[in-house]
């Protein structure tokens, strides 16, 4: 997503989905429980930043 936003890179889609992340596992696969950001030592609200990622990259 930073590579994206910052740098308006047109290579991102590609390293979304053959790098970042695994076969048949993508953002929109996240279930909201919130375990992640109990403990993310930067605290960052990862459920709405996968909604974003999902929103971004799962285009469809």
């Amino acid at each position: 997503m930073n590579t994206r936003q910052l740098y308006h890179d047109w290579n991102a889609d590609y390293y979304y989905s053959a790098v970042h992340t695994a076969p048949d596992r993508k953002a929109s696969d996240c279930l909201e429980c919130g375990k992640c950001e109990a403990v993310c030592p930067q605290h960052l609200p990862i459920r709405q930043l996968l909604k974003d990622v999902a929103k971004e990259f799962e285009k469809k």
